[in-house]
């Protein structure tokens, strides 16, 4: 008996040993700054490169501000069970702040908690996807679609059908569409739909757009992200202009761009969650915004292979990429 509680007390000391070791460790990586370590858990629903990048331009925020935080980084797949799972464990362990990534992340995220902040990025209409509430605020991707087709009508002024393809089942597309629809009337311009829910039925529907649009727009779709080049390459070999609706599109092989850049909503929104950690601003607090369209990129290997000429005013505001 005296043995085993001589070995009971060893295994105690131990713990103790081992957990003021961690507790000395944690806060003498605290020490250099002499601030507080934030925690937050980042949700995000797919990874492509528009929403990768919103997330390093989230983390970006808090580097150049010198911001303490600790980033706890998952990925649903696109499956939204993930996401529920995911959101769900973020408030179990206490986070400080959730970021949250499109769509579905979102929703996740603002179901699980009314207490802990939540921000969002790259939501097309933040109000209908139903995620607006005093604990939530953050950036929308929601775009000036006339000003693209405008764009677009300049470097094509005889195109009069748009094509565009999108996946009818995610919520921010059916919008971005139905923004296009009504900037086309505008313009005088008609546009083509062909909507998608599976990435195999889209090569079938790209060709049926290459022979019934004159150009086709790319919106800000998950699905479509994930098979861009597919896209890019049947339409460039049939001679049409594809306008992508942010700067992944055209590193994919669009044409050309006038787009939001997700880098710089994911830093918008790290800002938004420093004014609510370290200023005490309540999501509330803040309202959602969205962003100006960034500068005209254009594909400089797709430009060569359309053989067509830039007019003068557009070639000299563009950003050319390989």
């Amino acid at each position: 008996m005296k043995k085993l509680l001589i070995l009971a007390s060893t295994l105690m000391l131990m713990v103790l040993s081992c957990g003021n070791s961690g507790s000395e460790s944690k806060s003498s990586g605290n020490a250099g700054t002499g601030s507080k370590k934030y925690r937050i858990g980042i949700t995000q629903i797919v990874s492509h490169p528009a929403l990768d990048s919103a997330r390093e331009g989230f983390k970006a925020a808090f580097k150049e501000a010198g911001i303490n935080a600790e980033f706890d980084e998952k990925n649903a797949n696109g499956e939204t069970t993930n996401s529920n799972l995911i959101a769900n464990n973020f408030v179990s362990s206490k986070e400080d702040l959730i970021f949250a990534i499109a769509t579905n992340a979102a929703q996740s995220a603002s179901q699980a908690t009314n207490d802990i902040p939540v921000v969002f990025a790259a939501i097309t209409d933040p109000q209908s996807a139903g995620i607006l509430k005093n604990n939530v605020t953050g950036v929308s991707d929601r775009m000036d679609v006339k000003q693209q087709l405008e764009l677009l009508k300049k470097i094509a002024p005889n195109t009069k059908n748009v094509g565009v393809i999108y996946n009818s089942s995610e919520q921010n597309s059916k919008i971005q569409v139905e923004d296009l629809k009504k900037a086309a009337k505008e313009l005088g311009l008609n546009i083509v739909e062909k909507s998608v829910v599976q990435a195999n039925e889209i090569p079938q529907a790209v060709d049926n757009l290459v022979r019934e649009a004159d150009a086709i727009y790319l919106p800000t779709d998950n699905l479509v992200a994930s098979v861009v080049s597919l896209i890019t390459e049947k339409a460039t070999a049939a001679k049409k202009i594809v306008f992508g609706a942010e700067a992944a599109h055209v590193k994919g092989g669009a044409l050309i761009t006038q787009g939001v850049s997700y880098y710089e909503i994911g830093k918008e929104a790290g800002k938004m969650a420093i004014e609510i950690l370290k200023n005490g601003k309540k999501p509330s607090e803040i309202k959602f915004k969205t962003m100006p369209l960034s500068e005209i990129e254009v594909n400089e290997k797709t430009l060569a292979a359309l053989g067509i000429s830039l007019p003068e005013d557009v070639k000299s505001k563009a950003k050319m990429i390989q």
